[in-house]
């Protein structure tokens, strides 16, 4: 009896070792090993035009609002439908957004446009700078590729969204004339402008007539794509031309996908940058990269942990956000008899602020909470068990608490290079064990978990004995 432990997912290195995987689908990290994944479920109906970019916010007053931008209108969700805050948009790019007090400031490259939170309407906020990207950086709002020019970053007056003339209560921009185009913003006590060969720190001076100095993070690369940029506290994520980074506090950065899954990643998006979708999880410790796509991806890295795994399922695009605030009149449309609503009045879920990452599927805004769980799969790289002697094969005891629903394969071959010869079992005794005769030297393991009621798996135990060799 030899057990295995199922190891990192690290597709780009080469596919031989016990202690590694080489696929590792719809599962998330965990500390030895790894969980199970909820379907998809909807909390909204479709919307009204393509999905282009979601937010939340909480107003002053404890209201939480669930935003979403489309092609043609910037909506808000109610009672599980959306109300069309704005319409008759052409909106090519994508939408982002950033909170100042009572109101969020929405760009997409178009007129930029600015949601009244305590009113709960929208309307284009005048004198204000078109936009790719915007964020807030103390009390200035931020602006990337201001007016359509691809170097320059614009900031609004000192804590006033509506304030954008230039040189009056210390609004003003700066060209980042080096590192190319500027694709996006971070910001917080401090910016962090990401150019596509560059990235620079904003920091605030305390000088009303210079209110900003900008410092150089790194003189030689940057971020290959405005989609990839996901901020967690005083660390953000993107993706550069030497694959997945993270920017700590401003000034460090470091590689996390190097010779582990960038590679894997980049064969998957192509070229197409842009149409990566990226986030953080709110309720956990990890970063999410979305493939749009039927099915498409969504790649999750746990930075506590240093893995990562992949999801496959249809997905429009992510976000993170609150669950939204329900009046009264909106809980009487999604509940029309009070006598039969299946919860309280009193129920959190009327009150939003819930963190939770959506997913949008099919133009519907849901979460993965689906009482039915995603296939899991998952792949050992080849590996000697008992070196030159090979292995005889007898039966796998999986280390999950599924009990039903899993199917062991063992794939075998006498070199490396060989074609493989595979066998599968899915008959799991009340021992745990599933019977599988199989020989070979060069081994890798696989399981699939194709059930509703586990939370785990660990790795297996390999019951063998030595010598396969004819």
């Amino acid at each position: 009896m030899q057990p295995l432990a199922f190891g990192a997912f690290l597709p780009d290195q080469l596919p031989v070792g016990a202690d590694k995987l080489v696929t590792a689908r719809n599962v998330l990290p965990a500390p030895n090993g790894y969980r199970a994944v909820p379907a998809f479920t909807p909390v909204s109906n479709a919307l009204p035009a393509p999905f282009r970019g979601g937010y939340s916010a909480i107003a002053t007053d404890g209201t939480a609002y669930l935003l979403a931008g489309t092609t043609s209108t910037l909506s808000r969700l109610a009672a599980g439908a959306w109300t069309n805050l704005l319409t008759g948009l052409t909106v090519t790019g994508r939408w982002r957004f950033a909170q100042f007090g009572d109101f969020v400031i929405a760009v997409n490259g178009g007129a930029t446009q600015r949601v009244d939170l305590s009113a709960g309407t929208a309307s284009a906020l005048v004198g204000a700078p078109t936009a790719i990207d915007v964020d807030v950086v103390g009390p200035h709002v931020v602006y990337a590729q201001a007016n359509g020019d691809i170097l320059m970053i614009r900031w609004s007056a000192f804590e006033d969204q509506n304030g954008n003339t230039l040189g009056s209560n210390q609004a003003g921009e700066q060209p980042m004339l080096t590192g190319g185009e500027v694709m996006g913003i971070a910001g917080g006590e401090y910016g962090v402008i990401l150019q596509r060969q560059r990235l620079v720190r904003m920091s605030l001076t305390g000088d009303s007539s210079l209110p900003f100095q900008f410092d150089e993070i790194t003189p030689n690369f940057g971020c290959a794509s405005k989609g990839s940029i996901a901020k967690a506290g005083r660390t953000i994520f993107c993706y550069s031309d030497r694959g997945f980074i993270a920017i700590d506090d401003g000034q460090a950065v470091r590689p996390i996908g190097n010779e582990k899954f960038d590679q894997t990643f980049r064969a998957a998006v192509g070229d197409e940058f842009e149409r990566i979708y990226a986030t953080i999880d709110p309720q956990r410790t990890q970063v999410c990269w979305a493939i749009p796509g039927v099915p498409g991806q969504i790649w999750v890295y746990n930075w506590v942990l240093d893995r990562a795994t992949v999801l496959e399922l249809n997905v429009d695009g992510i976000f993170a956000g609150f669950e939204n605030s329900d009046t009264l009149e909106q809980v009487a449309v999604e509940f029309p008899n009070i006598d039969t609503m299946p919860v309280s009045l009193d129920d959190p879920r009327f009150k939003g602020g819930a963190p939770s990452l959506y997913v949008v599927q099919g133009g519907a805004v849901g979460v993965l909470g689906s009482p039915t769980l995603l296939t899991a799969d998952l792949e050992t790289a080849q590996f000697a068990m008992f070196g030159a002697q090979g292995a005889r094969i007898r039966a796998l005891w999986p280390d999950t608490d599924a009990v039903s629903g899993l199917t062991v394969t063992v794939r075998a071959a006498q070199r490396q290079g060989d074609v493989v010869s595979s066998r599968s079992a899915s008959n799991l005794q009340d021992s745990g064990r599933v019977p599988l005769q199989h020989r070979g030297k060069f081994l890798n393991m696989r399981l699939r978990i194709q059930d509703n009621n586990w939370s785990y798996v660990n790795g297996m135990v390999i019951e063998a004995d030595p010598g396969a060799m004819r």
